[in-house]
């Protein structure tokens, strides 16, 4: 309670402040204190406060954060006898991999993991495509064989981040050809929580492969980097994880066909620097289909095991 008091007593928008609080304050805290809903919430502001400053400033105070939130990561790994994920986008995240031609190995669901599709339960072999889940979920059950992996996914093929914004509105979905879709941040959350077995989790990681229907359009490809930075903290907020590991798939398609290509690409490489705790995961080699858009079966299969590999690496 003392700690509590001290910390909301340095709130405020002076550097000093702020640096303060992060490297006396946060860094020392156990885990037991750092799972205070009050402290998340101050990690969300901090997060907040901080992307007002620029350049050195901004890093300075981004990495000392970012070491904070990575202790809670690795404490979290450590102590909880489970890793959830959540796996979200659009067509190359809902898959075109060909299930019949995975290897035997890889048409079972490993034993420890359990797979939620639009939340509710299911062997990852039982559609006849698959995403990245099947090499992430792999990988994951033989680097942890003593945890349960719970892999939730929900993605919805052509959508821009128009579609997935926390405070949707028509007329921009309208703009990417996105409105019948609806509020998909709202349909994500309602698909996290909908089976009871997801219910009052600890959430591990996010894995994000979206942003080739945003690539086709010019006013979502330049608002890309806000929509995606406001799509991650709003969804944090809601999972109520300030801290939560995003990682991010660079999107690939043909240029001829997504002329903004390279402008969602830059904004997905600036995030991933810029937004704390985040990642960016090269698509670069994975095998497409013949329309050069779409991961074929080895391509979605190397694409979760890059995921599945980064994380690994985030939780040393």
């Amino acid at each position: 309670m003392l700690i509590t008091k001290f910390i909301r007593s340095f709130i405020s928008n002076k550097e000093t402040s702020i640096l303060f609080l992060i490297a006396v304050v946060f860094l020392p805290l156990s885990a037991s204190q750092a799972k205070e809903a009050v402290i998340q919430d101050i990690l969300i502001d901090l997060n907040k406060k901080i992307s007002y400053y620029s350049g050195d400033k901004q890093k300075t105070f981004g990495d000392i954060l970012h070491r904070f939130n990575h202790k809670l990561i690795k404490t979290g790994l450590n102590k909880k006898d489970e890793l959830v994920f959540i796996l979200a986008g659009q067509s190359n995240m809902r898959g075109y991999g060909t299930t019949a031609k995975l290897p035997a190995t890889y048409r079972r669901t490993p034993s420890n993991v359990q797979f939620y599709f639009n939340g509710y339960p299911a062997k990852m072999s039982h559609f006849a495509h698959f995403g990245p889940e099947v090499g992430f979920a792999h990988v994951l059950s033989r680097r942890f064989p003593n945890k349960t992996i719970k892999l939730i996914k929900f993605a919805v093929g052509g959508t821009s981040l128009f579609a997935w914004d926390p405070h949707w509105q028509l007329s921009k979905a309208k703009m990417t050809g996105n409105a019948s879709a609806g509020p998909l941040f709202k349909k994500l959350i309602k698909t996290i929580k909908r089976h009871s077995r997801l219910k009052s989790v600890k959430y591990t990681g996010i894995l994000w492969m979206q942003g080739e229907e945003d690539s086709r359009h010019s006013s979502a490809a330049r608002t890309y980097s806000q929509n995606l930075s406001e799509f991650i903290r709003a969804l944090r907020k809601e999972l109520h994880a300030p801290s939560l590991a995003f990682f991010i798939a660079e999107v690939d398609p043909p240029i001829k066909a997504f002329p903004y290509r390279d402008i969602v690409r830059k904004a997905q490489r600036n995030s991933s620097v810029r937004i704390q705790n985040s990642r960016l995961i090269s698509t670069q080699g994975l095998e497409k289909q013949q329309d050069n858009l779409h991961y074929n079966t080895a391509g979605q299969l190397a694409l979760g095991i890059r995921f599945a590999k980064a994380f690994i690496q985030t939780a040393r």
